[in-house]
């Protein structure tokens, strides 16, 4: 069992502007913080998961 906190990604939520910003742009940008929130969550649940097994230990 691994204890310790494990670095999360940073998430940013892009503002669509209207200086010309690319729609294909805004989409992936949009998609790549979905990854990340996505990878947070995981590492967010593994944990607790680690938690309840330890407290199960007790």
């Amino acid at each position: 069992m691994q204890l310790g906190i494990q670095a999360l990604f940073p998430v940013f939520l892009p503002r669509r502007t209207d200086d010309g910003t690319n729609v294909e742009e805004y989409d992936m940008s949009i998609s790549q913080n979905e990854n990340n929130l996505n990878q947070n969550f995981s590492i967010l649940y593994q944990k607790l998961v680690e938690l309840e097994e330890s407290l199960k230990e007790s």
